[in-house]
């Protein structure tokens, strides 16, 4: 005759199975906590604002070219013979230091006014100076294209430009690479020169200005440096060039400025028409 079987405790069926949960639980957390460590959660990126504001028919120094300047207290005059002392102190003010009397041009500021984010480095915003022809067809040239910490120098703030500054091209026609043969001629800051609003600052901040220079007829008065033999050739711009061609500042849709982000991903953050803040001809 079969027995019938004891009936397990319904304690002890708890028991095993809260045992199971607890073990269960467990591993699920190891491998929840194992795939938080390895997810990577993409957010979008965050876009980048620039805004600016011109400042048209203002007169500043040229400090990008020590051949415009001569030594303060030296009234230069056509025909005039430098002396030792006056050629020494045109290097002295002019050349190594900016404490001379540099020539006025006419100049427009770009200010920039704000920036989002505020640690964006100068070495991924990009200035770019493009020339189109408006008569005779779409081709573009560029005047001058380079990052904005690589166009802060000029003679006088440091013993050379870097390696990276940005040279001068084409604008149009007009060929500014080698205009005027002088050894600073090929350089950006005969365009224009990026000036922080604080020393040694490696991004960009409200405040910051762009200088950029406004070529008219007599725009500059042009001493040129000392020669050898002590004579000093005048005449405007007898040495070189500074800014962009006229027509840039006169015809409208002739020339304009591209300031573009290089950081990932690529935006551009300004287009600006030359035309509109120049203040030439208005």
């Amino acid at each position: 005759m079969n027995r019938p079987r004891p009936l397990r405790s319904p304690r002890a069926a708890r028991g095993v199975s809260n045992i199971i949960a607890a073990i269960l639980l467990v591993a699920m957390t190891i491998i929840a906590g194992t795939t938080l460590w390895t997810l990577t959660f993409h957010y979008p990126t965050q876009p980048i604002t620039l805004s600016y504001i011109a400042k048209a028919d203002l007169k500043e120094p040229v400090w990008g070219d020590p051949t415009d300047c001569v030594p303060a207290g030296y009234p230069i005059s056509p025909g005039y013979t430098w002396n030792n002392a006056e050629q020494n102190a045109w290097w002295t003010e002019c050349y190594n230091n900016q404490i001379g009397n540099f020539s006025l041009m006419n100049a427009t500021e770009i200010v920039f006014t704000s920036v989002a984010p505020t640690n964006i480095p100068l070495s991924e915003i990009q200035f770019n100076f493009y020339c189109h022809n408006t008569t005779n067809g779409p081709a573009t040239t560029t005047l001058v294209s380079g990052t904005l910490d690589t166009m802060t120098w000029f003679p006088g703030s440091t013993t050379t430009a870097p390696p990276d500054a940005p040279t001068l091209g084409f604008c149009g026609t007009f060929d500014a690479r080698d205009y005027g043969g002088g050894a600073f001629g090929t350089l950006y800051n005969r365009l224009g020169i990026f000036v922080p609003i604080t020393d040694n600052q490696n991004v960009i901040h409200a405040g910051d200005t762009f200088i950029l220079y406004v070529h008219t007829p007599d725009s500059v008065y042009d001493p040129a440096p000392p020669a050898y033999d002590g004579s000093v050739p005048l005449g405007a711009d007898a040495d070189d060039y500074h800014g962009a061609p006229t027509w840039c500042f006169t015809t409208p849709g002739a020339c304009q400025i591209k300031i573009v982000y290089l950081g990932n991903p690529n935006q551009l953050l300004a287009t600006i028409p030359v035309y509109a803040i120049s203040g030439a001809g208005q």
